[in-house]
């Protein structure tokens, strides 16, 4: 009975022990015996749950000719009407015109041109330098028409009858109207019509006779451009 009484002591003593044992060892095993696809196992989960890489693409629209922080120049030519006193002396006459505008912004671009044209054999020539605002008035598919509004320079050279000549730098104020078709994103092709007039100032001619210089002309010019 005592022998009984030792060993049922000593198990109660040695189970606690066996089993505290036991649940120690077993997750060190289980991870001993299976680490290859415990590790294949995390290694996978982890690909499958990292995003995807995106590229990164470039949202930005391109350009149009009178985009905002474009260049835009064109070369036109056309018919130049004078008008008032110049008509009843001068003829009408063909001349070409080169002009340049940067976009601003999607409304409003600056504006110039510099244009010559000579009427009657030469007796009157003008040269002209204007800038100021172009207002884009809407977009209609790929057509843009515009106004545009501006101050400038002219320089009249004339040639009387008596052979006499005057010539004279004039301020001025240029007023215009036109339409833009936007044939692809770097060339453009339009036409315009602008009124022109020259601040008259007194000059005296080469004879000594003093002289009226100045007044308004039209002109209505075909250009073709691009922009860059």
């Amino acid at each position: 009975m005592r022998v009984t009484v030792a060993t049922l002591g000593a198990v109660q003593l040695l189970l606690p022990l066996t089993l505290t044992a036991l649940l120690t060892l077993s997750p060190a095993r289980a991870a001993s015996r299976y680490p290859a696809e415990e590790g294949a196992s995390f290694g996978r989960s982890s690909k499958e749950s990292a995003p995807p890489k995106r590229r990164k693409q470039d949202s930005s629209p391109p350009s149009t000719p009178f985009a905002p922080g474009t260049h835009n120049l064109s070369v036109g030519v056309g018919q130049v009407f004078l008008m008032g006193d110049l008509s009843n002396h001068y003829d009408n006459a063909i001349g070409p015109e080169v002009r340049y505008t940067y976009g601003v912004s999607d409304l409003f671009s600056f504006h110039s041109n510099f244009g010559y044209h000579s009427h009657s054999a030469g007796t009157l020539s003008i040269w002209n330098l204007s800038g100021g605002l172009r207002a884009n008035l809407m977009y209609f598919d790929q057509l843009v028409p515009f106004a545009t509004v501006g101050l400038g320079f002219y320089s009249p050279s004339y040639t009387y009858a008596n052979g006499s000549t005057a010539n004279s730098l004039l301020f001025g104020m240029q007023l215009g109207t036109g339409i833009d078709l936007l044939i692809s994103n770097a060339v453009f092709f339009g036409a315009n019509l602008n009124y022109n007039t020259m601040f008259s100032s007194s000059k005296k001619a080469s004879d000594g006779t003093l002289q009226s210089l100045g007044g308004a002309f039209l002109s209505f010019m075909i250009h073709a451009g691009m922009t860059f």
